[in-house]
């Protein structure tokens, strides 16, 4: 359903229409007019009346494209640009002139002819930048796009930022009337109803889909980024200056003007603040860009308040002490953090994934090759740990809860299991310090969660004895799915678990316990719907290939056996 206009905001409160109609028809005729609107400071009453009343005329048949008059008119000092029709529309629809003109639609403004026109314009204009912010975050944050939730302030807010660092003293205008929570709640409604429009456009083209208020996009916009062109929020100054030149030249002092205005009318507004950046006034676009966790939307881009995470989580109190330890660092930055206050503490697992993209990790991929395709990107990694943590914990299986992700520094916040690594309890069996009972059950049960895992379409792809977790209660519980994906290598899982689980069995040792091993795991494979013919593919020569280098000759036999006995 079409969203119904908004009526016009009324006229400056100290001029009639009347009059400042009647100085705008002394430069341009009035049957050439399309659009008249009035703006800024005085216009939107936060000015005074020592300030000019700002005004865009947009006509047909402007020449030159642009031009400036100013004077007192009725005692009323006035700031009147005209612009060609044609050239208002390009900087509208393209941005040639770096929306030097069209950003005046990005903010409240009062039409007072061409209303309907006017309002085309700028959801026009609102459409065109939002796209282009789609295409950027679905280029910037491919592996995370369709996981995003956008408050569709967003779009307003990385608007002004983006501008702002283009032409700095842009920022004043915005500050002027989104600065201050009194006047967020007065303008900011009145922005957000051209960008709620252009939404509802780019939702009927399939760009985006709204879910609860939210923002989403969809596959359409990441298709759409094979073919976008360089975003015209980025114009390079240069680009900026060469369309003045061509265009309005003569015009640039009245052009500029307001924005030297709104910079005296902020200095007048926040005193001593008007020293701060402009910018640091109003809220960031961190502040609507959210990833679902445990403890609901949480912001993506910002990094965590660990005392937060901990508060949410459980009772510590107002008090708090951090200690934090590393315990991994060489593939991964992963830390131990335990919150204490005084009712309580709270452990958490900060992951930092880094990218293997160096010669370093060159051995690691010549060693798998033609047998597995290990994911070196870090964003990627945490991608699939965060998608596959939600979606293997939708389907019951204890995996970590995910508490915060932060995508500018590639780390997410999760859930501490407490237990016993499976690796330790089949290590210490294989070396005769516990008995069989302590050691069997959870490995037969680590086949049956890994059958339940393909059962649902999902690969571990990294399936080692130490990414089980054996629970106090006995429950198993499966970490670090960073190598985890849909439609993946489920013959390496298998493959993978019975030779890491072999690799520990002394080289000179009989092969008779690990045997045991074995089978209870593949008789929980099976018995827990796994197919017979991944398990035939255990022992073949493309994995075998890849293990024997760490693996002891009777431990390879041994799979061999124990694989060709199960299946036949």
């Amino acid at each position: 359903m079409r969203r119904e206009r908004a009526e016009p905001m009324g006229q400056p409160k100290d001029v009639s229409i009347d009059v400042i109609k009647e100085f705008a028809a002394k430069q341009v005729e009035p049957a050439r007019w399309r659009g008249l609107m009035a703006f800024g400071p005085r216009a939107l009453g936060y000015g005074g009346p020592q300030d000019e009343l700002e005004l865009l005329l947009v006509a047909r048949g402007v020449g030159p494209k642009v031009k400036h008059a100013s004077g007192r008119f009725n005692d009323v000092p006035f700031s009147l640009v005209m612009v060609d029709e044609g050239l208002f529309k390009s900087d509208v629809r393209s941005g040639l002139l770096g929306e030097l003109l069209a950003d005046k639609l990005l903010l409240p403004y009062l039409p007072l002819f061409g209303r309907d026109y006017l309002l085309e314009r700028e959801v026009e204009l609102k459409e065109r930048i939002t796209r282009e912010l789609l295409l950027d975050l679905a280029s910037n944050f491919r592996d995370f796009a369709l996981e995003i939730y956008l408050d569709p302030r967003f779009f307003l807010y990385e608007t002004i930022s983006r501008i702002g660092r283009i032409m700095p003293t842009s920022a004043y205008m915005f500050a002027n009337v989104l600065g201050r929570p009194s006047d967020r709640r007065s303008h900011e409604p009145r922005i957000m109803r051209g960008f709620e429009e252009a939404l509802e456009r780019l939702a009927k083209a399939g760009w985006v889909r709204r879910e609860d208020g939210f923002v989403r996009l969809t596959p359409a916009a990441l298709r759409a980024t094979r073919m976008r062109f360089l975003s015209t929020l980025a114009l390079s100054v240069e680009k900026l200056f060469r369309g003045l030149r061509k265009y309005v030249t003569r015009a640039l002092t009245g052009l500029m003007r307001p924005y030297v205005l709104e910079r005296e009318v902020f200095a007048r507004r926040f005193g001593i603040r008007a020293q701060l950046n402009p910018l640091w006034t109003m809220p960031r676009p961190e502040d609507f860009f959210f990833l679902k966790t445990k403890l609901g939307l949480r912001p993506a881009l910002k990094e965590v308040a660990l005392e937060e995470v901990a508060r949410a989580i459980g009772p510590v109190g107002s008090r708090d002490d951090v200690l934090i330890s590393q315990v991994e660092g060489s593939l991964n930055l992963v830390c131990l953090v335990t919150v204490r206050g005084e009712l309580g503490s709270v452990r958490l697992v900060v992951k930092k994934f880094r990218s293997w993209d160096n010669l370093k990790w060159l051995s690691l991929r010549l060693w798998v090759l033609g047998a597995k395709k290990f994911i070196i990107s870090g964003r990627e990694r945490l991608r699939r740990e965060y998608t596959m943590c939600r979606l293997l914990g939708e389907e019951g299986f204890r995996v970590p809860e995910i508490y915060h992700v932060d995508l500018r520094n590639n780390a997410l916040v999760e859930e501490f299991i407490e237990g016993v690594v499976l690796s330790e309890l089949i290590r210490a069996f294989l070396f005769g310090e516990i008995g069989a009972d302590g050691v069997l059950r959870p490995v037969e049960e680590a086949g049956r969660v890994l059958a339940r895992a393909h059962g649902v379409g999902v690969a571990i792809g990294d399936c080692k004895p130490e990414n089980f977790i054996v629970e106090p209660d006995g429950r198993l519980a499966l970490v670090d799915l960073e190598q985890a994906s849909r439609g993946g290598d489920v013959a390496w899982d298998v493959a993978e678990f019975l030779y890491y689980t072999g690799h520990y069995v002394p080289s000179v040792a009989s092969a008779e316990a690990f045997k045991l091993l074995a089978e209870a795991f593949i008789n929980g494979y099976l018995s827990g719907g796994g197919s017979p013919g991944l398990v035939e593919k255990a022992p073949s020569v493309k994995f075998a290939r890849v293990f024997s280098i760490f693996t002891p000759p009777q431990v390879m036999e041994a799979i061999y056996e124990v694989c060709e006995g199960a299946v036949a």
